[in-house]
């Protein structure tokens, strides 16, 4: 298992909170989604977003790359897509002047310290940077805050076909790195391991009172977003 160091190079997290208070209203006719993200990424199902934003607003601001008199999106794609159904006009956001590349980076370590992504969505990202824009993995383990070893652990994983990940979702396995690996041997030929199912019933208790209310209403959707992507009940 990975630890991550407490230094990383990139940190969106800390420098988003530190700006969030400021932040502007772009109009939603200026803003437009990553090109590159939603490839690595995925997309999300924004009903349950949709519902709580109406009714109590926008508790994060989204995060913008501005180019030119436009804006495209580094994190909260599904928040914008909300807005849009809501017939929001503008919404609030935090912009970064950066290019392109360097948005693709601050997209992946802000939904890797949120653990929006499974081992091999992130080792999908990962392989995009060292591969389609020439990043070491030396490079990315500074990014992610990771060691070399488990960088290219990630980007190993990253050979399986989308299908074959898609299949073993399906049919109730854990996406671990343990099970990635196991599987990916059995695509290549190199072994026929058992994979771990996850258990048939998950609980989840946790003492939302003790939350603060942006805190309850942020961890609640971002429960509602993992029951619904691995099937918990």
């Amino acid at each position: 298992m990975s630890k991550k160091n407490d230094f990383a190079t990139l940190d969106l997290l800390s420098t988003y909170e530190s700006k969030k208070e400021q932040a502007d209203r772009i109009s939603l006719s200026l803003i437009h989604p990553s090109s590159e993200q939603p490839r690595i990424f995925g997309k999300e199902k924004v009903e349950d977003l949709t519902d709580s934003m109406k009714r109590l607003g926008l508790i994060e601001p989204i995060v913008l790359r501005r180019s030119g008199d436009e804006y495209y999106i580094i994190a909260g794609e599904r928040r914008f897509r909300a807005a849009k159904e809501l017939g929001w006009i503008d919404i609030p956001a935090v912009i970064f002047d950066v290019n392109e590349d360097s948005s693709f980076e601050m997209a992946l370590a802000e939904n890797d310290k949120r653990k929006n992504l499974n081992p091999y969505e992130v080792g999908k990202a990962i392989r995009y940077l060292r591969e389609g824009k020439g990043k070491t993995a030396e490079q990315v383990a500074g990014m992610l805050g990771y060691s070399e070893r488990y960088i290219k652990q990630l980007s190993s994983i990253a050979r399986l076909e989308e299908i074959t990940v898609f299949e073993f979702l399906e049919k109730g396995f854990e996406p671990s790195i343990k099970n990635l690996e196991k599987l990916l041997k059995k695509q290549e030929g190199r072994g026929d391991e058992m994979v771990s199912p996850l258990p048939k019933k998950q609980s989840i208790r946790i003492n939302l009172d003790k939350l603060e209310e942006s805190r309850r209403v942020s961890f609640l959707e971002e429960l509602n977003l993992l029951k619904e992507k691995y099937g918990i009940q």
